[in-house]
């Protein structure tokens, strides 16, 4: 499972918003932060276009529940520029009522730049444009001790010892086929003050062709269950305009500043 995990970098931020209604689905009640499908590197060369549906659910003891929905675009030519449209948040629109803010980004690895705006009901026309600062060389990490790769091989051996693998065949998403695969780790009783183990679930879809990491489910019954599945993938250059803030839009530049690695003590 740690072969695909490299080719999905998934981090959620969860947004709770409750509902009453069990078939409602709200648009503020989950946040994918941020949600890269990219595949292995190198990245150039290799356009796409795709659409993500994530979905969140949870459920509480008192009967209670949030289901939300949020649909992602993300778009990459093959100079490697990269743009994707995700909702971060919602605000209160023009008309009183809650609605989602659309972010946009696009990065250009080769000019290192970056341009970000929102759309929006409220009028609000900014893109703001960064340079990224060049990479630095971080100072050499000091030698383990020997105390410390012991600790580390221990909470390894725990891990591994909690941690089965299950093979999931093959299936079709999306018109592409893909190879699946199950972890399942527990949380044996006690170990963090629950009276019972807790088992936490990651499944992993990934195309045989592109590599593509096409289906990410984690279930946790502490944080619910959110899945993001690609529901619409092409395999061709995207639209040049969309790499560029929409006519209108006031670009404005920020200055980035960092600090020397060499003077940090």
């Amino acid at each position: 499972m740690s072969t695909l995990r490299t080719t999905l970098v998934a981090v959620f931020t969860l947004g709770f918003i409750s509902t009453t209604c069990p078939a409602q689905l709200s648009l503020c009640g989950v946040v994918a932060q941020p949600l890269m499908i990219y595949g292995p590197f190198p990245k150039t060369g290799a356009p796409f276009s795709a659409t993500i549906q994530t979905t969140h659910e949870q459920k509480f003891v008192d009967g209670n529940a949030i289901h939300g929905q949020i649909v992602t675009h993300y778009y990459r030519d093959s100079a490697g520029r990269i743009r994707s449209e995700t909702s971060m948040r919602c605000d209160i629109g023009t008309d009183g009522q809650f609605r989602p803010l659309i972010n946009i980004s696009v990065n250009d690895p080769v000019a290192r730049t970056s341009t970000s705006w929102v759309v929006n009901d409220t009028g609000e026309k900014v893109a703001r444009f960064y340079h990224q600062p060049a990479p630095q060389s971080a100072p050499a990490a000091p030698p383990l001790t020997e105390e410390q790769r012991n600790q580390n091989a221990q909470v390894q051996a725990h891990w591994s010892k909690n941690t089965r693998h299950e093979d999931l065949g093959t299936r079709t998403i999306a018109g592409f086929l893909t190879d699946g695969g199950r972890q399942i780790t527990t949380t044996p009783a006690g170990d963090q003050g629950n009276d019972k183990p807790i088992e936490l679930m990651g499944e992993f879809w990934v195309a045989r062709d592109t590599r593509i990491t096409m289906l990410h489910i984690e279930d946790e019954p502490r944080t619910g269950r959110t899945t993001a599945e690609v529901t619409d993938l092409k395999l061709a250059e995207p639209d040049p305009s969309l790499f560029a803030p929409p006519p209108g839009y006031k670009l404005v530049e920020q200055i980035i500043t960092t600090v020397p690695v060499s003077a940090v003590k």
